[in-house]
């Protein structure tokens, strides 16, 4: 191994990588496991900046350090540079830009936007939503931790927003040594607020409700499944607050069912639906046991909404996520009519998009229900996918057409 050159002003340690090994860090990939260290150099702290190098003493990148999570770094530059104030300005405004093209990145041009998105914007663990004039923010590492009083005053000043919510309940900072907390840091919030996407009315719960409030991955998907509604029979499975079904009865859907299990969520559906004044069925259920009920009934439908919640968190639990996905799919595909639409959906990275098309395809072999796939779905363009982080690129769903 080379002898290290000494430590940048502006870092406060180095760590080397192993010679052996498959280091993705090498490629592009921002994250730097702990098993793949040789050494380490320096007193350093949470948070703290340090700088990567490979074996033979080559500079990766700067990143910030954890010492209790497996992924050790999580880098935020190639370049010799703190995660300082200048830098955090330059990544927002970067962000800013790329939303601004989008034509999401203020309150009058759209109501709700991702505005930063962690690794896709060199910004690990920083996530900022935006619904109308409120910033939700989440500091998932410890590095955006510690500058998280910095990040929320460049936010107010950049955006002009000045009413914040922090959003910090997500069980991923515990592996960061982080506790759990959501609070309203400025402005006076009464939930839900109400947002329109695409014209349609929707409630927000900031601070009780799934991700941030709503589920902004979804916004274009709505509107593209949607657009199939008009004069048929809906189902929406795992519907959460009902965003597709509300999407489906504004485009003029025949009949909408909403089957979810949260109570909650689906008094906030309902309350949309009377406010848009439109007519959909809310099933309180567990989905498997609603499926098992409607195929002895023989129920059928011209577009089924398939969007489960991750059923694996690890590479361990595959074989039977899969297990669970097949059946969902065995029974709702066989709920289609012949010319019906499946909208399936996977939100989890361990499961790639031609696996998820390999699991449609061997579901409707064996329910003897053949498919074509009308089109590719994906995850909002202000959700970036980078493609040198495989993990960016999380939901994945296709409409599917029984032939």
């Amino acid at each position: 191994m080379s002898t290290s050159p000494p430590l940048p002003a502006v870092i406060s340690g180095r760590v080397l990588l192993q010679r052996q090994g498959k280091h993705r860090s090498l490629a592009g990939h921002p994250w730097i496991y702990r098993s793949e260290l040789a050494q380490i150099e320096g007193t350093f702290a949470e948070g703290d900046c340090i700088e990567a190098r490979s074996a033979w003493g080559d500079r990766i990148g700067c990143g910030i350090w954890s010492s209790r999570s497996q992924i050790a770094v999580r880098l935020y530059s190639r370049r010799e540079e703190a995660l300082d104030g200048p830098l955090l300005s330059r990544l927002l405004d970067e962000a800013f830009s790329y939303r601004r093209a989008l034509g999401v990145l203020r309150p009058e041009d759209a109501d709700t936007a991702r505005l930063v998105w962690s690794e896709s914007d060199r910004l690990p663990g920083l996530v900022v939503d935006r619904y109308r004039d409120w910033l939700v923010v989440q500091t998932l590492t410890a590095g955006m931790e510690k500058r998280a009083a910095e990040i929320v005053t460049l936010l107010q000043e950049k955006t002009g927003l000045s009413q914040v919510i922090l959003r910090n309940d997500a069980p991923v900072r515990l592996q960061e040594g982080l506790s759990l907390e959501k609070k309203v840091l400025s402005g006076s919030y009464g939930d839900p607020l109400w947002v329109r996407q695409n014209g349609v009315l929707l409630p927000a719960r900031l601070l009780e409700g799934q991700k941030t409030g709503l589920y902004l991955d979804q916004a274009a998907n709505y509107r593209e499944v949607s657009a199939f509604a008009s004069g048929r029979r809906v189902l929406d499975l795992f519907c959460y607050q009902g965003a597709f079904s509300l999407f489906c009865a504004a485009a003029g859907s025949l009949s909408c069912t909403a089957v979810d299990q949260s109570a909650v969520a689906l008094r906030a559906g309902q309350c949309a639906a009377e406010k848009a004044g439109v007519r959909i069925d809310w099933v309180e259920e567990n989905v498997f046991d609603w499926l098992r009920k409607a195929l002895q009934a023989k129920e059928q439908y011209d577009l089924i909404i398939l969007d489960p919640p991750s059923f694996t968190k690890t590479k361990a639990q595959r074989i039977a996520a899969q297990r669970g996905y097949h059946e969902l799919h065995l029974r709702a595909l066989r709920l289609l009519v012949p010319g019906g639409r499946l909208a399936s959906f996977c939100c989890s990275h361990h499961f790639g998009l031609s696996e998820w098309k390999d699991l449609i395809g061997r579901s409707s072999w064996e329910a003897n229900v053949p498919v074509r796939v009308r089109k590719t779905l994906g995850q909002s363009l202000d959700h970036p996918i980078l493609p040198t982080i495989p993990e960016t690129e999380y939901l994945k769903g296709l409409l599917v057409e029984r032939s």
